[in-house]
């Protein structure tokens, strides 16, 4: 199994893991329209997906004023609603294999959290 598109709200409390090189426009290409989803600092556009072990993983980025090019990756667990047991490392290393994505187009990495 590889990684499905779900819906956004799926997505609440979460763990930041990395930052990827993606642009609006290739995300799009990939996976469809995002999803809008909002917070006190406005809008995002937001893919969700649901990874072959459960994980959920999202990408989001500021609609407006992004500080800088590119998307966040998020983990969450799906049955919890919060980022517990999560490792970033497993997350980040299970989204570049099943989207398939390369990872000399992550910019940052984020630290484990559990």
């Amino acid at each position: 199994m590889t990684m499905e598109r779900v819906d956004a709200s799926l997505l609440r409390r979460n763990v930041q893991v990395a930052y990827l090189d993606l642009s609006t426009e290739e995300a799009i290409r990939r996976w469809g329209e995002p999803e809008i989803t909002w917070d006190d600092l406005g809008p995002w556009n937001t893919f969700v997906f649901r990874l072959a072990d459960g994980t959920l993983a999202g990408l989001v980025r500021e609609v407006e004023n992004a500080p800088k090019p590119g998307y966040f990756l998020l983990a969450g667990n799906e049955e919890s609603g919060t980022p517990e047991g999560i490792d970033t490392t497993d997350a980040l290393a299970a989204f570049l294999s099943e989207a398939p994505f390369e990872e000399e187009r992550v910019l940052e990495r984020y630290p484990l959290a559990r």
